[in-house]
């Protein structure tokens, strides 16, 4: 004990950050626990969907052109945090997968379209990564080619 709390003495700056982010991480397990939205695997995504829902996947058009889930409907971050949500109004009360890459913005999205008034938001946990680590098949769009 000694030791510990000579180190701690020594090394009060380093200390400080060690405590910082202990804090920070028991701060976001908790929020992750208690919010409302749930994290979704990729099968049962697939059965919230088949139930009348909707993937969301908030990446951006190029990301999404390179691949994405079938029937997902391609709606950028910023556009729903900023409340431009068209084309999803019929799912207000209809489960509502969001989708990025690993998982991470998805739940930004999902918090925003929560506070817009939808009901069941969900957020594929792991993203288009775990989607496609389950075998789960991928969709690509074709780039228009420029002149």
């Amino acid at each position: 004990m000694d030791q510990f709390l000579a180190f701690v003495t020594e090394h009060y700056i380093l200390s400080a950050l060690w405590v910082v982010v202990f804090v920070l991480l028991v701060m976001d397990i908790a929020k992750k626990r208690f919010s409302s939205i749930q994290p979704l695997q990729p099968q049962e995504a697939v059965i919230k969907v088949n139930r009348g829902g909707v993937f969301v996947d908030t990446r951006g058009a190029e990301d999404f052109a390179k691949g994405h889930i079938q029937g997902s409907k391609n709606i950028e971050l910023a556009k729903v945090r900023a409340g431009e949500v068209k084309g999803l109004e019929k799912f207000k009360d209809a489960p509502i997968v969001t989708v990025c890459n690993y998982g991470n913005t998805a739940r930004a999205a999902a918090t925003a379209l929560e506070k817009a008034g939808f009901s069941q938001v969900y957020v594929l946990q792991g993203g288009l990564q775990a989607w496609q680590n389950a075998s789960l098949p991928v969709a690509k769009t074709q780039q228009k080619k420029k002149k």
